[in-house]
C-alpha cells in the first residue's frame, strides 16, 4: 500500500483530473469485457502498461510489485480451471479438461490480466481522496466520503504502530531465535490497538483543534477536467471497440 500511495502521489500524470484518467480506466476495462477476442484482450494489456510505465513514469519493479498479488490469484484460478473432478463410487478422479476448456481458462486468465491492469493503472495514478473527491462532486453523500477517508487514515496508522513496534522489537534482539521471535510478535499484536486506537483519538483531537466541523476537506493540486481531453479518449476508445467487433 504504501508503495501504491508514493506512485499515485508523484507519478507524471498526478496533476491531471481524476475524472480523466476514472474514464480512460473504466472505459479500457468495459472494451475487454465486451470484446471476445484475445488480440483486444492482449491490446488492453499491453495499451495499460506502456500507459502506466511511458506515461505516468511508474517503474516497472513498482508496477510488479502491485501486481503481484492478483495476477498470483488469477494464476491460481487459471490453474484451478485446467482440471476437472468427477466422483465415481465416491472415490474422486481429476482428469485435465479438453482443448477447449484450456483455451477458455486462458482467456478468462488473458482477460482478468487485462481488467487488473486498468485497475492498476488507475489506482498506480490517481490518489484515493482524489477520487473521492471526484465522487463528492457527483454527488456522493459527504459522509461515506469521509467515512472512507478516516478508515483509509486509519489503515496507515495501523501500518506505522506496526513498523514502529517492530523496529522496537528488533532494536531490543527480539527476532534472534524462534521462541523469542513468537513471544515478540505476541506482544506486538497484544499492545497494536490499544496504540492505534490512542494514535486515532490524537487524530480526533487534532481535528477538533483545527475546527473540524464534520467535513474533511482537502487541497486539490489537480488541473480542471478539460471536455477536449475526455472527448479525445472517448473518440479512441469508440475507434478502438469498433476496430475489436471488426477484427473479431
Amino acid at each position: 500500500m504504501r508503495a501504491i500511495d508514493r506512485c499515485a502521489q508523484t507519478n507524471r500524470w498526478r496533476r491531471h483530473a481524476a475524472g480523466e484518467k476514472l474514464f480512460l480506466s473504466l472505459g479500457v476495462m468495459a472494451l475487454s469485457l465486451l470484446s471476445a477476442g484475445w488480440s483486444t484482450q492482449a491490446a488492453v494489456l499491453l495499451a495499460m502498461l506502456a500507459l502506466t510505465h511511458f506515461g505516468a513514469g511508474i517503474a516497472w519493479r513498482d508496477i510488479a510489485a502491485a501486481a503481484r498479488i492478483p495476477l498470483l490469484f488469477i494464476a491460481t484460478g487459471g490453474v484451478a480451471q485446467l482440471f476437472s473432478v468427477t466422483v465415481v463410487g465416491y472415490v474422486p478422479h481429476i482428469a485435465l479438461v479438453s482443448d477447449e476448456g484450456i483455451g477458455q481458462a486462458c482467456f478468462v486468465a488473458l482477460r482478468s490480466s487485462a481488467c487488473v491492469c486498468c485497475l492498476l493503472f488507475l489506482a498506480l495514478t490517481t490518489p484515493l481522496p482524489s477520487i473521492l473527491q471526484l465522487l463528492q462532486r457527483k454527488g456522493l453523500n459527504a459522509e461515506i466520503s469521509d467515512i472512507a477517508m478516516v478508515m483509509f487514515r486509519i489503515i496507515w496508522v495501523l501500518l506505522d504502530c506496526l513498523n514502529a513496534g517492530r523496529q522496537s522489537l528488533d532494536a531490543r534482539l527480539g527476532y534472534t531465535g524462534k521462541r523469542r521471535m513468537l513471544k515478540s510478535n505476541g506482544l506486538l499484536l497484544a499492545s497494536l490497538l490499544p496504540r492505534v486506537f490512542a494514535r486515532a483519538r490524537r487524530m480526533e483531537t487534532g481535528l477538533a483543534a483545527r475546527g473540524y466541523t464534520g467535513r474533511l476537506d482537502f487541497i486539490s493540486v489537480e488541473k480542471p477536467a478539460s471536455r477536449i481531453r475526455l472527448l479525445v479518449i472517448g473518440m479512441i476508445l469508440l475507434v478502438f471497440y469498433a476496430l475489436s467487433r471488426w477484427i473479431g
